[in-house]
């Protein structure tokens, strides 16, 4: 690590508090990628997901931070074979009082199917569920259509909203014979509720803020702070300086030339934790010609696995770990990182060898390179812009004509759905705390009308691994499912269906009198923020 050896420790764990006295009134947090939408199904994305983890409360909550699955909207459940009984809280309540009841847990569930233009949807989450019957208004029975052993944490994912009316749907895997699906409009401008959480949505700025209430109504542990201020600041320098200034108690994201300055500072504290999120390139394996790509006569050059691999060994990940993100990431060789479910130690390390990339690219007739942009957004990943420099160079380095080009994330992903780049950056997680839910994201052959493959827009298809990712579905044995899990990456690796670079450290900035815990899933988890004692 470039840092110095003890601003080092405090990334392996959170520092100590310091003695100071905040404002245990209002918390001010100054993110770098705010939410694009207050509706909890719109976008599955890290920033929404985020945010609706604090709006929008799910049936039940999976802690990133021990482990566990804890009740939330369902007090108990209870499973026989492929059949789920949840027992719902008749304590949590919506804005109106009235209480959470099946209709509205079967509403939410057909509605993740039914958001308009949604950029990315939930539906993997629920690709097993085959019926839902209510029994009673405080709970109901899911089946599915074989065991799935992670249900509980595909359920975690999708916060229940209240349903436009008391009839329970019945579920299918189209409409479910309804045609209101509330507008996402509709949440963002406050006319509707996100759901039922520890905090309430009271104001959404896009680009400025959003300002979220104590509910209190809510059935748990009511939050410390009355007032959380989510400020957008996605300009490192800029978030950096308004946490010294005072101007926010907390920050995301701490970019890596910000770490050894924060931890000299007594009044400021770093927390991290491993995080799941893996950060790679994605390649155009579909288009023909890919939009990106010149002096290739048509031809892309990236559907050929010879090129792939090239790419991949001309990227020396040590330099980018050490260097670009100053030591706080993990090199990654695949998909899944090593401390999640499903991870597959076996798979070596990509090795650098340029000698042995322009090899392969002469090998498949591209001796002297081609033309190619590649793109990343500016404002979405930590050191996003100087990672995709970096990789850049090293293409270069190996004869590829190569430029890059960069989007604020707020159009940079829209590009991305509309097959607009040839190579991407972009970052995925585990976002039920396993590797399958990451691997049906972001190497199934992409499925709309399942939800499979949402994030796989350089379109990557194996039949071999579509087959695992379906047996691990509905098996129930761990280490029977964690085999298939390997076996799929082995696959993955083999075809150098991806550019892996590295797993992020997720690391935070607080003033040294906020307790503020972190997660591997990077979410910010504002109602366990409190005053340091």
């Amino acid at each position: 690590m470039k840092m110095s050896g003890a601003a080092s420790v405090a990334i392996i764990s959170a520092c100590a508090f310091f003695g100071t006295s905040a404002t245990a009134q209002e918390l001010r947090v100054g993110i770098a990628a705010e939410p694009v939408a207050i509706d909890p199904h719109f976008f599955r994305t890290g920033p929404n997901m985020s945010l609706r983890e604090n709006i929008s409360d799910a049936l039940v909550y999976n802690n990133q931070t021990t482990g566990t699955i804890e009740p939330r909207l369902a007090s108990s459940w209870e499973v026989d074979g492929t059949e789920w009984r949840f027992d719902l809280n008749p304590d949590a309540v919506f804005a109106d009082g009235k209480a959470v009841s099946a209709a509205d847990v079967i509403f939410s569930l057909c509605r993740v199917r039914n958001v308009p233009d949604s950029p990315g949807t939930f539906m993997s989450f629920i690709e097993t569920i085959e019926a839902i019957r209510p029994e009673g208004e405080r709970s109901l029975v899911i089946s599915t259509k074989g065991p799935d052993p992670v249900l509980l944490e595909s359920l975690s994912t999708i916060g229940i909203v209240q349903a436009p009316s008391d009839e329970p749907l019945e579920y299918d895997e189209a409409d479910c014979g309804n045609s209101d699906w509330l507008s996402t409009q509709a949440f963002n401008n406050g006319s509707i509720e996100a759901g039922i959480g520890p905090y309430r949505v009271t104001s959404y700025r896009r680009g400025i803020d959003t300002v979220l209430e104590r509910n209190d109504n809510y059935y748990g542990e009511a939050p410390h702070y009355q007032r959380v201020v989510l400020q957008a600041i996605p300009e490192n320098g800029a978030r950096i300086a308004a946490l010294l200034s005072g101007g926010v108690d907390v920050i995301d994201a701490v970019p890596v030339n910000a770490i050894d300055q924060i931890y000299d500072n007594e009044n400021l504290q770093l927390v991290s934790a491993p995080a799941s999120r893996l950060i790679f390139f994605a390649f155009d394996q579909e288009g023909e010609p890919s939009p990106k790509i010149t002096g290739t006569d048509g031809k892309n050059p990236l559907k050929d696995v010879r090129v792939r691999k090239a790419l991949n060994l001309a990227v020396n990940r040590a330099q980018l770990v050490s260097t670009t993100m100053d030591g706080i990431a993990e090199e990654a060789s695949s998909i899944v990182m090593a401390n999640i479910f499903g991870a597959n130690p076996d798979l070596p390390r990509i090795p650098f060898d340029p000698a042995q990339a322009r090899e392969l690219l002469a090998e498949a007739g591209y001796e002297d390179g081609f033309t190619m942009t590649i793109s990343a957004p500016s404002d979405r990943y930590r050191n996003d812009t100087e990672v995709a420099q970096s990789v850049t160079q090293m293409l270069a380095a190996v004869g590829i004509d190569v430029s890059l080009e960069t989007y604020p994330q707020s159009v940079y992903f829209d590009r991305a759905n509309r097959f607009e780049y040839s190579m991407y950056l972009g970052g995925a997680g585990a976002d039920t705390g396993e590797g399958l839910s990451q691997l049906l994201n972001l190497v199934h052959t992409r499925d709309p009308e399942r939800g499979l493959g949402g994030a796989n827009r350089g379109r990557y298809s194996s039949e071999k691994v579509d087959g695992l990712l379906q047996e691990a579905l509905v098996t129930l044995d761990p280490e029977a499912r964690r085999a298939l899990l390997q076996e799929a990456q082995a696959v993955v690796y083999e075809d150098h269906g991806y550019m892996p670079l590295y797993h992020e450290v997720a690391v935070w900035a607080a003033r040294a009198d906020v307790h503020f815990e972190p997660n591997a899933g990077q979410y910010n988890i504002l109602y366990t923020a409190r005053p340091a004692e």
